[in-house]
């Protein structure tokens, strides 16, 4: 008897329905877009959910689905959270912490954690290693 844990969250025997159903959910990438938007109702906390969630699947659409949307002010104040001296750049370690800690799911935190990033980082660099690594791209 071999128990097997798929995306379900399931426990089954090859139970072939679970496994075609777990298949369609990877393939399509579900739970990663429950996880992403989950994350972005923790974060913005609307107050007309509907809505908020069709807008965010509109934008989805528009900017591709790897993509998680910030505004440039936004990218601007992680970037000086991390540029306490004000120096204009932030060390590799302190953008990889900004990328993990923007990464909305387990995939986005693994590239995030892989990336390569240079030793100084500036504002330009940030927001475009943010676009290349986790598909952010500010509005």
């Amino acid at each position: 008897l071999i128990l097997k844990m798929n995306a379900l969250g399931i426990n089954d025997v090859d139970n072939e329905v679970l496994n075609d159903a777990d298949q369609y959910l990877r393939q399509h990438k579900i739970l990663e877009l429950f996880e992403d938007l989950t994350t972005l109702l923790a974060y913005k906390q609307p107050d007309n959910l509907e809505q908020f969630l069709c807008q965010q699947i509109e934008a989805r659409q528009k900017n591709g689905s790897r993509s998680i949307v910030y505004t440039e002010a936004e990218m601007q104040n992680i970037f000086t959270l991390y540029d306490l001296k004000n120096s204009g750049h932030i060390s590799k370690e302190q953008c990889r912490e900004a990328l993990t800690t923007l990464a909305n799911s387990e995939f986005h935190f693994t590239k995030a954690q892989e990336a390569s990033i240079p030793t100084k980082v500036d504002m330009f660099t940030f927001m475009k290693i943010c676009d290349d690594v986790l598909g952010i791209k500010p509005q």
